[in-house]
């Protein structure tokens, strides 16, 4: 892991200001109701060991979709009430276009935070501008990201500021980086598991884990591009099935669902026209072995149509089996996957649990993030 970029890094340097990249895009009613301050209560821990180090905190947020014109449904000063009840500091809203913002933010005492305006306010945000990333920058002695889910857009907060200033990873960014780049040689008995409804969505997440984990468990109705000759994607699907470095492991039973009636096959009699709706009991028994066997977890995508009863057993008991193992490292992400571990299970029960939606999935696509690079590849620490 490079620990060079975590953010306790800071605290031997002697840093007085920080531009801090967050995500507080949350949900409002129409009655301008925050329905959940998560992303909120997320940076906690990231502002606390800035504000108790004296160092300036200048946020830098995004909400709704403005398309770079100011627009006072999407003002951030709907979040301030909010953001000061549960980060436990005054908060000072200010406007980047102001002419006075440097003087203004000389002027707040290091024990308030600082929440620049709408970023996306303005149309240089998310086309990417250097000279947009320079005036950012020029507010802060350093830069923390801690804005995972919007960290594979190559927008100015995100991959231009660190290209002018010393830039690490808060303590959320810190483990969405680190909970998939685990799945190193250092962990014998790897797996990943895959499920979805099609291989069109994971051919590349799937060649990417080819040789990072040792074993990976298929699942979904993308089970069918393995087994049926026809399938568009089956040459592809047989390639990676014959990878001859990872293990891929198919289910030996699964459920069908015909003329509204669901049945169980063993996974050698599947037709083309059979809708595969979850994995079978034969299957369950053997994925759940070999997740109690392994000592390193990634799980994204269900095993069938989980959100109907009588085919959620096989979705129901992946859940169940990665938290009965007690000793594996387990990472779980995308959207479906993290509405069955609140449907099954329990959050707490996992190591990580990623919300980074689209994030996630482009970073375990393609190993990275433009966001997490530019951090990376920053010269300036």
């Amino acid at each position: 892991m490079n620990e060079k970029f975590h953010i306790e890094q800071i605290i031997k340097k002697n840093y007085k200001s920080c531009l801090l990249r967050v995500d507080f895009n949350v949900p409002i009613s129409d009655t301008n109701i925050i329905l959940d301050n998560t992303r909120i209560h997320a940076v906690k821990k990231t502002i606390e060991l800035l504000m108790n180090n004296k160092i300036k905190v200048i946020l830098i947020s995004h909400l709704g979709r403005p398309s770079g014109k100011k627009n006072l449904t999407f003002s951030l000063n709907k979040l301030v009430m909010e953001i000061e009840n549960v980060l436990n500091y005054k908060v000072n809203l200010l406007e980047l276009d102001d002419q006075q913002i440097k003087n203004k933010i000389d002027a707040i005492n290091t024990n308030e935070l600082i929440l620049l305006e709408n970023i996306r306010f303005f149309r240089d945000e998310e086309n990417y501008s250097d000279i947009f990333s320079k005036k950012l920058s020029s507010l802060a002695d350093f830069y923390i990201n801690e804005a995972f889910a919007v960290s594979h857009r190559n927008h100015s907060s995100i991959t231009g500021v660190p290209q002018y200033l010393p830039s690490y990873m808060g303590y959320k960014m810190y483990d969405e980086y680190n909970s998939v780049l685990n799945s190193n040689p250092q962990f014998k008995n790897s797996t990943a598991i895959f499920g979805g409804a099609k291989i069109d969505d994971k051919i590349l997440i799937l060649q990417n884990f080819i040789g990072k984990v040792e074993t990976i468990l298929i699942g979904g109705g993308m089970i069918k591009s393995f087994i049926n000759s026809q399938d568009n994607n089956y040459n592809i699907a047989k390639m990676i099935l014959n990878n001859g470095i990872t293990r891929i492991i198919l289910p030996d039973d699964i459920l069908i669902k015909s003329n509204n009636t669901i049945k169980t096959k063993i996974i050698g009699d599947v037709s083309g026209d059979d809708q595969i709706v979850d994995i079978g009991p034969k299957s369950i028994n053997k994925y759940s072995k070999i997740i109690n066997d392994s000592n390193y977890i990634l799980w994204n995508g269900p095993m069938g149509i989980f959100e109907v009863q009588e085919t959620s057993i096989g979705t129901c008991k992946i859940v169940n089996s990665i938290e009965d193992n007690n000793t594996a490292y387990t990472v779980a992400g995308g959207g479906s996957t993290v509405q069955s571990i609140k449907q099954f299970g329990n959050f707490s029960n996992f190591n990580h649990v990623s919300t980074g939606g689209g994030a996630f999935m482009e970073f375990i696509e393609n190993g990275s993030l433009p966001g997490i690079n530019a951090i990376i590849e920053n010269k300036l620490i």
